[in-house]
Parts: C-alpha cells; structure tokens; sequence
C-alpha cells in the first residue's frame, strides 16, 4: 500500500444491528420471550437477570446466521489510540474507563444502547455490511451479546461488567476466522454532520474476518465502486484498533488502494 492511499476510520455501531437466524439458533434460545419480560422485573437482581440468557448447547452451529452492521466512517487520524483502549488491561473502577473504550462514539443520555458518532464533523460517510457466519461458535459468545443489548442494567458498574464479559468471550476467538463480511463504505459530498445521504461514491469489497481485541491486520478484495471509485480493483487491508468497542461492536482503520479522496474529507 502507498502512502498516499485512501484511508478511513470506520466505526461499527452494535445498537443498530440487525439479525436473521436459522431454525437451530432460535431452538437454541429457549423461551426467550418469557426471559426477556422477567428481566425488566425491578426487583429480580442483576445477578439473576445476566443468567437468564444462555443457550441450550455448548457449541451452536451458526452456518446461515447474518449480522447485519454497519455506522459512520470518519477521515484518518480522527480517533485516537487513547479511545481505543483494550478493556482486559484497564480497571474496571477506572473512572474514564467508558470514554477510553469508546471507539469513536459516544453514548446519548448515558444509555450505552444509544449512541451516536462522537466527532459529526469529521464523519465522511456510513458504510453497511453482511456478515455470514460459517463456523461453530461458543454459546457464551452470543450469549454474552444478547445480555448486553437486551438485560437493563442500573448502575455504570454493571454495564462495564457486561461489557468486560463480552470482550472476554470474544479474546478466546482471537486470530479465528468464522465469518465472511461483505461491506460498502459509501461517502458524502458535503458536511452533513451525523445525518446520512443518497450514496453517490462508494466502495464494496469482501473478506475473510479475522476476529480478536486489537491489532489484527487482515486482507480484504474491492469487489468494485461507483461514482468517483468507478473502476476501483485489488486488495484492501483492515487494522482493528478496537473489538468490541463499547457500543458492542468494532472500531477499524481501512486502507484503499487509490490517491482519490471523497468529495469531504477534512483532515
């Protein structure tokens, strides 16, 4: 890669996703509407609640399961190391522990499920991604996803402990490949803020996702581009920088092989 390259930050938002899953994954989670409702009871203990969730099997076999993902992308150089920070090296009772994981977002009134991008000026765009799983993972792994989104906590404790579980689960999958992701970046023409717009410029491209916490590096294929990016070909490369990060979901840096800059790219 040039130095002259595109390069973006690109910041997944896990509130937003969405999932289709196959008949074995439902089977797999039993009852969980009755689950679901016992755990807004006020006076059923956290404790209690963060047990409700768990899955039928050790292993699930999650060949057909999508994620569908997706948030803002920013231009090089806007998130810094210190937002990036691995949550198994930091002390829980850190008091900047939430913004030194944060990963590019920020939470909207307190409420870890609502975020938003932390830097709307510098955000050059969204992108949207598919990914298919096609490995068995570990029923802790989703498991520790679902408490997170769907279990309501009440103190700042437990939402860093439910993090921290969802960061272990994921470190025991680092370097593992369970996942094909298929993702468009697609970039704006003007400052918008944190608004989207119709897509003019975009890129799409396919990997193998490597998975872990921080510092991988893996390859990836520009399947193509359109508008300004029309005829864009080869390989590009993703560095994480933090996974998950606290929205849930992943911070990266992405590496294009072309000098064209979007129409706003504010350095």
């Amino acid at each position: 890669m040039k130095k002259n390259n595109l390069i973006i930050e690109s910041v997944s938002n896990g509130p937003l996703f969405g999932q289709t899953f196959n008949v074995e994954m439902l089977n797999s989670l039993p009852s969980i509407k009755r689950k679901f409702i016992l755990s807004r009871i006020p006076f059923i203990p956290y404790s209690l609640k963060s047990k409700l969730f768990s899955l039928s099997k050790k292993e699930v076999n999650s060949n057909g399961l999508i994620l569908h993902g997706g948030g803002p992308i920013y231009s090089n150089g806007t998130i810094s190391e210190n937002e990036c920070r691995n949550p198994l090296e930091l002390d829980p009772k850190d008091q900047n522990f939430i913004e030194k994981t944060s990963g590019g977002l920020k939470l909207v009134d307190n409420d870890p499920m609502v975020q938003t991008a932390k830097y709307p000026e510098k955000v050059i765009g969204n992108f949207t991604a598919m990914n298919r799983f096609f490995t068995d993972i570990s029923s802790e792994f989703i498991a520790s996803s679902i408490n997170r989104k769907l279990i309501p906590t009440s103190s700042k404790d437990q939402i860093i402990q439910a993090y921290i579980k969802s960061a272990e689960e994921c470190e025991k999958l680092n370097d593992k490949i369970i996942l094909e992701q298929t993702a468009t970046f697609s970039f704006r023409s003007k400052n918008c803020a944190d608004v989207n717009e119709p897509a003019k410029d975009t890129i799409t491209g396919i990997m193998l996702f490597v998975w872990g916490i921080k510092g991988q590096v893996f390859n990836g294929t520009i399947i193509g581009g359109t508008g300004k990016f029309n005829g864009i070909s080869g390989e590009f490369t993703r560095e994480r920088l933090l996974a998950p990060n606290f929205s849930g979901a992943e911070t990266f840096r992405i590496t294009f092989p072309t000098n064209l800059k979007p129409d706003y790219y504010p350095q």
